[in-house]
C-alpha cells in the first residue's frame, strides 16, 4: 500500500511577506476591520529598512497609527460611508468601473477568462465580484504562495495578471480612497 505525498513549492520569506501584505490588503477592501484586525495592526512593529522614508514603510506606519487611533464602530462607519453608501458609493473598488465608467463589462470577462486559464472556479455562495480590488489582491496573495489545490505561480505569471488585471486601474482607485477618506 502507498500513499501519495504532495509537496509544496518553496516560498521565500520574502514572497511570504508580499503575500501577506496581499492578504491584509484584501482583507481590508473585503469588509470593515473588526476590533482583532485593528488590534493586530496597531500592535504590529514598524516595517525594518535602511530608509525609513520609503513609501511601504510610511504607509505600513500610517496605517499603524491609524488602527490605534480607530474602534470598530468608527472604522465600519468609514467603510460603509466610502465603499458601500446609500444608492452610490463614493468609491467603487471594482476595476470594470474604472476602466469603462460601467460594471460588469470587458475587465471582468477578461479576469474570469484569467482565472480559469490559471484553474481558479467561482464559488458558487461568493457574492464579490471577480474584479473587486479584495478579489484581485487575494488572487495575487494565491498566486504568491499558493493554497489548497494550487501551487504558487511563476513570478512571471504573477506580474502577467498585476499587469493586466491591477496596473491599469488601482492607482485611480487608490487616488479615490486617499480623496474621499
Amino acid at each position: 500500500m502507498s500513499d501519495s505525498v504532495a509537496f509544496r513549492a518553496y516560498v521565500s520569506p520574502e514572497d511570504h511577506g508580499r503575500a501577506n501584505f496581499y492578504a491584509l490588503i484584501s482583507r481590508l477592501f473585503a469588509a470593515a476591520p473588526d476590533q482583532a484586525l485593528l488590534a493586530a495592526i496597531a500592535s504590529s512593529p514598524p516595517l525594518a529598512t535602511d530608509d525609513n522614508s520609503e513609501a511601504l514603510p510610511m504607509a505600513w506606519s500610517k496605517l499603524i497609527a491609524a488602527s490605534t487611533a480607530m474602534d470598530e464602530d468608527a472604522a465600519s462607519e468609514e467603510f460603509e460611508k466610502l465603499f458601500m453608501g446609500v444608492g452610490k458609493a463614493a468609491v467603487n473598488l471594482h476595476a470594470s468601473h474604472h476602466l469603462t465608467g460601467f460594471m460588469m463589462e470587458q475587465p471582468l470577462a477578461d479576469v474570469r477568462s484569467s482565472l480559469a486559464q490559471l484553474g481558479f472556479v467561482r464559488i458558487e455562495v461568493q457574492t464579490m465580484v471577480e474584479d473587486h480590488f479584495a478579489a484581485l489582491t487575494e488572487v495575487m496573495r494565491l498566486l504568491i504562495v499558493g493554497g489548497q489545490d494550487v501551487q504558487p505561480a511563476s513570478l512571471a505569471e504573477q506580474r502577467k495578471f498585476f499587469t493586466a488585471h491591477l496596473e491599469p486601474w488601482f492607482e485611480q482607485c487608490c487616488s479615490a480612497v486617499s480623496k474621499s477618506s
